[in-house]
């Protein structure tokens, strides 16, 4: 195994998270497929059969851009099929693997999206310089989990990827097609002339699952809490990163939904928008 360790349903953060850094060294000396499945399928599966199943069948993974597979013993002493070793990119391992348990999404976040800052930073003050290769792969795939997490619009992931390709001197769209007027509860809330506060509206939100509580860091430890919206209430709105603090997000939604979802959340409406 290129990394000497192999995870399953039992394994402690701390061992996937071993396992992770590990495998963060491996892409960053430009191997493609860092990953070997038999490292990781027992994370999510519980047959390896499944797992092999579920990765090639999938019209999501392809062959050579995702994953690789590699014979290995073409001749079975045993007299059976050859078997194969199958390589994945880490991004490939993200949305196939840590995606599907919390737990083990939460310690690869933790590794791998935060080493774009630190390529990011190494612009500045560089010892061993990464290739551009590597710099725009690491920068992608944090700008793709980060977007997925926190549902981010299009305006929220163009700024990011601005941010990435900005120290690499890439160019990057200076716009994204609006899907609507975006305007904050409390504007719209003033605008339909109810007496409601965002803080109930927000609470009503999370109730009936379009809106949710996420939760960070601060820079001092401490746990800082904001409002992300929800797959689900994603048609009503979007989610744009706060300008404020841009680890956080602020939802926003969309004027001409509003009265929609005022009577989703059983607010009774003072006038029609």
């Amino acid at each position: 195994m290129a990394t000497n360790l192999i995870l399953s349903k039992e394994s402690s953060e701390s061992e996937i998270k071993r396992y992770f850094n590990a495998v963060l060294e491996l892409s960053k000396s430009d191997n493609e497929f860092p990953i070997n499945l038999d490292e990781v399928w027992m994370l999510v599966y519980g047959r390896k059969e499944e797992a092999v199943r579920a990765l090639t069948s999938s019209e999501q993974f392809i062959e050579n851009v995702d994953y690789q597979v590699l014979r290995r013993n073409a001749e079975n002493s045993n007299g059976g099929r050859p078997t194969n070793e199958y390589k994945l990119t880490v991004s490939c391992m993200e949305f196939f693997i840590a995606r599907k348990v919390r737990p083990v999404f939460e310690v690869y976040r933790q590794v791998f999206h935060q080493s774009v800052w630190k390529v990011i930073e190494s612009q500045n003050n560089p010892k061993r310089e990464p290739s551009l290769t590597t710099k725009v792969r690491v920068g992608l795939e944090w700008v793709k989990g980060v977007s997925e997490v926190l549902n981010l619009n299009d305006s929220s992931k163009l700024s990011l990827i601005s941010k990435v390709a900005a120290p690499l001197g890439l160019p990057t769209p200076d716009y994204t097609p609006s899907h609507g007027i975006l305007k904050s509860a409390t504007e719209l809330l003033k605008e339909a002339g109810l007496s409601i506060s965002a803080q109930a509206f927000n609470q009503r939100a999370i109730q009936k699952g379009i809106l949710c509580d996420m939760k960070r860091k601060s820079s001092k430890g401490r746990d800082k809490y904001f409002k992300s919206i929800t797959e689900s209430g994603l048609s009503y709105g979007e989610n744009q990163v706060n300008p404020n603090n841009p680890k956080e997000t602020q939802p926003l939604w969309y004027e001409e939904k509003f009265n929609e979802l005022l009577m989703l959340l059983d607010f009774k409406l003072a006038r029609v928008l």
